[in-house]
């Protein structure tokens, strides 16, 4: 895994903010972590967060949703949305 330009860095996170944003739960935001994008081969791998780490069904749904919005979007990248890691 590599990390992504800087320049690259910021479009894939709009991108995907964007996606996000179609689907967000109504109680609260999910929203990219800006320092957890990274690249595998032709996969961009994307750190998403919620405030106070919810994890309920609108959150997973709005992962999948905006998931599946990108990968047929797809620039020859694919997208997986990955649920940050609570400290």
């Amino acid at each position: 895994m590599t990390t992504v330009a800087a320049d690259r860095k910021e479009q894939i996170e709009k991108r995907v903010q964007e996606a996000l944003d179609r689907y967000q739960p109504r109680k609260y935001r999910v929203q990219v972590d800006p320092d957890g994008i990274l690249e595998d081969e032709e996969w961009y791998q994307v750190v998403v967060k919620s405030p106070d780490d919810v994890r309920d069904r609108d959150f997973y749904d709005a992962l999948a949703n905006a998931e599946s919005d990108l990968n047929d979007k797809s620039d020859g990248h694919q997208f997986l949305l990955v649920p940050a890691i609570a400290d």
